[in-house]
């Protein structure tokens, strides 16, 4: 039985976008139903969970173990899920609030979201708004020396697997995930369109990390697909690229449009990275307090480590 399902699992193109299109109806029907009050951000838990039971179903052949790291896992992925999101608001929705009345004399409020179009119109302008905000994010934080002190933690994985999906300095997190749904909140898009277009960037993202044998096909050339991502990650960059290729974080047509999309064929199927990691060598960091405090420069060792002994007399 086991046999089979890895063979369906492995094989079929149907699979991936199966997955996706019931994780999403959960998510879009269980909403105002009271689950997030038993259990806050169970719907992440979930999709985290099943991606982690899938990864021990449909091993992948390049797969290298990462138990060692669950407590780093663990911690940073409740941070960036039940922390990183609120910290941002309270320190950041101020600002962008009040600045441009400061600035121009005007909010960023528009009068009524009915004036951005109908609901049907909202949900996918809202998804290319955010794919394509995020897509040059992320081109900034491997280019910018400051971001990508925070980023390269991300980077330093040596392996994709939903358990690390979030492994993410927070201020790293909030730049790429957080930030723009607070501006389109503040411009004025009605919240039942964010309400519906957020599960599906929210899914896309967990997804691209699946260390499971899952293939993509078409969606490979439209998504962000697990065979995608991983040349994201690639420990080599791939030729003729500076800094990464495929920095889509829920579509690649952005990466098509703007030349940094890679997934070589052989044949019939995509070539895979056979090494995932930090570009020049760096490697992945066990502790989460070095994580968190070694890019702002705050991580010393402390005092009394480095006092000389008091000898008697």
């Amino acid at each position: 039985m086991q046999t089979k399902m890895v063979s369906y699992i492995s094989g079929s193109l149907l699979f991936l976008p199966l997955f996706f299109a019931s994780f999403y109806a959960v998510l879009v029907v269980s909403r105002g139903s009271g689950l997030d009050q038993w259990l806050p951000k169970w719907d992440t838990l979930l999709i985290i969970g099943a991606i982690v039971l899938l990864e021990r179903i449909a091993r992948y052949r390049y797969a290298v173990p990462q138990r060692h790291m669950w407590r780093r896992d663990v911690i940073s992925t409740f941070i960036n899920v039940y922390v990183t999101g609120a910290a941002t608001s309270a320190l950041v929705l101020p600002v962008i609030a009040f600045l441009p009345e400061l600035l121009f004399g005007r909010g960023l409020f528009v009068a009524s979201p009915d004036q951005l179009g109908p609901l049907w119109l909202q949900v996918p302008i809202v998804l290319l708004l955010v794919s394509f905000y995020k897509y040059w994010m992320h081109r900034l934080q491997h280019s910018n020396a400051f971001l990508w002190e925070l980023h390269s933690y991300h980077h330093r994985v040596t392996d994709l697997t939903a358990a690390n999906t979030f492994v993410s300095h927070p201020i790293d997190f909030a730049l790429r995930n957080v930030v723009i749904y607070l501006l389109l909140g503040l411009v004025g898009f009605d919240p039942f369109a964010l309400l519906l277009a957020i599960p599906a960037t929210q899914i896309s993202g967990i997804v691209s990390h699946c260390g499971a044998d899952v293939k993509g096909g078409l969606l490979n050339y439209v998504f962000v697909t697990p065979e995608v991502h991983r040349w994201h990650h690639a420990a080599k960059t791939p030729a003729g690229h500076k800094y990464a290729v495929n920095y889509g974080v829920e579509f690649c047509f952005w990466d098509r449009l703007f030349g940094t999309f890679h997934l070589p064929r052989t044949k019939a199927h995509p070539e895979q990275p056979e090494q995932i990691g930090e570009p020049t060598g760096l490697p992945d960091e066990r502790s989460y307090l070095r994580l968190l405090l070694v890019p702002l420069g705050l991580y010393r060792p402390l005092p009394w480590f480095n006092r000389a002994p008091r000898v008697p007399g």
